[in-house]
């Protein structure tokens, strides 16, 4: 039986819901962004007034604002979770109408496995047609659909007439439509990977396909392998069953910085709060880590760097990944102002593969693990912020520090027990 896949995307999702929450916004170029205060300042959405004059998805607010000066920037928190909420799960309803075997993609976007739903790909034409219309004429707003025999090619298609438009990319004709596209149509190629391939001569779709397989592996790897079969057509992976869970790989958070981070202080007084809310996410996960990966971003080239070590054995305590993330960053930290960190946990297991904590490190760590559950508790009953981690300024003594100022009383707080 030939496998038939739907991708279905909301046009300009954010954009458009906003226009319509806020009539005042109609005709104008409108975009959904963040906080620049916040220095999260990048734009989430676009209507296509906007995308006109080049703005894009990603770019930051003032280079939005220098490709259109008149463009309305919409705060994201503005909108509302439950305004997006209400037409996701509208979205969903339709789609699951036509079939169980579907999964969501964010806010506006969801895959569908129509085998056995529609005979073949004129059946599936048909269905893709009437799902637009019907999701326009109930909310306003506009999709477009792809329908191929596999979900990267459905992914494609969506993208490939907007708005409003229906692509179906079958056996016959995908290598006419797909090839001549440039490589970075592709789903997972960005664009860093986009300039590697490049610099090898790939600009096309097609031209990746044609390269030999050899090479793409020599130069990304796995990657590489990865990307090259989906060129030619050769993703057979399937949708996830509705109940079906992914398995969790890694538990991790990052921040923008309010301002650039230039000591080593700053650093790790963001690394403190990261560590906590990571370790308080694997506590409710029911899992530990064997691993912990640290996240710099450069405030002069915004280029991220990654450095990752494993534990000595598998935690979730705040104090030891405090300390691992601490010990990468004195040891890669060049120095120069950083936008914004990350942390990361991976190699999780669950509690069956844990062992009697022998070693006094290990019991020491279990009676930090009490110490967070205590600090949680707290931040539960009282706010995330009567109660700070204390782990910051080891590295760098405070006596010179103006302790009657209410900064430096504040700043104090995170001093390492």
């Amino acid at each position: 039986m030939e496998r038939i896949f739907a991708h279905v995307d909301v046009n300009s999702c954010y954009a458009n819901l906003a226009i319509q929450e806020y009539p005042y916004l109609r005709g104008k170029c409108v975009a959904v962004g963040g906080d620049p205060e916040s220095r999260s300042g990048i734009i989430l959405a676009s209507n296509y007034a906007a995308k006109k004059y080049g703005v894009k998805t990603g770019s930051a607010i003032w280079q939005a604002k220098r490709c259109c000066p008149q463009i309305v920037i919409f705060p994201m928190r503005a909108l509302g979770r439950k305004t997006v909420r209400r037409m996701s799960e509208y979205l969903k309803e339709m789609c699951y109408a036509i079939t169980p075997n579907l999964a969501m993609e964010g806010d506006d976007g969801i895959y569908m496995d129509w085998t056995g739903c529609v005979r073949d790909f004129g059946e599936a034409e048909y269905k893709a047609h009437k799902l637009r219309l019907r999701f326009h004429h109930a909310t306003g707003l506009t999709t477009s659909v792809g329908v191929s025999f596999n979900k990267i090619f459905a992914k494609l298609g969506s993208d490939y007439k907007k708005p409003f438009g229906c692509t179906i990319l079958n056996h016959d004709n995908w290598r006419d439509i797909v090839w001549p596209l440039p490589v970075d149509h592709l789903y997972w190629i960005g664009p860093a990977t986009t300039h590697k391939l490049h610099k090898m001569g790939i600009n096309t779709i097609g031209e990746l396909a044609n390269c030999k397989l050899d090479r793409a592996y020599d130069r990304f790897g796995l990657v590489g392998s990865m990307l090259w079969r989906y060129a030619n057509g050769l993703d057979t992976s399937l949708i996830a069953e509705k109940d079906e869970r992914p398995k969790m790989v890694t538990i991790g958070n990052s921040t923008t910085a309010l301002r650039d981070l230039s000591t080593l202080d700053d650093i790790l007084e963001y690394i403190a709060k990261l560590c906590s809310g990571v370790s308080e996410r694997l506590r409710e996960s029911g899992v530990y880590c064997c691993g912990v990966k640290v996240s710099l971003r450069s405030a002069e080239d915004l280029d991220w760097i990654e450095r990752q070590c494993k534990l000595p054995f598998p935690s979730r305590t705040s104090r030891l990944l405090f300390d691992k993330a601490n010990m990468l960053i004195q040891q890669h930290w060049d120095g120069k102002p950083l936008r914004g960190v990350g942390i990361r946990a991976f190699d999780l297991v669950g509690d069956d593969y844990l062992q009697m904590a022998l070693l006094p490190e290990m019991q020491q760590d279990q009676q930090f693990e009490q110490i967070d559950l205590a600090v949680q508790e707290i931040h539960r009953r009282m706010g995330d912020k009567i109660i700070m981690p204390c782990r910051v300024f080891q590295n760098s003594g405070v006596r010179g520090m103006d302790l009657s100022s209410a900064e430096s009383a504040q700043r104090n707080a995170f001093r390492r027990f």
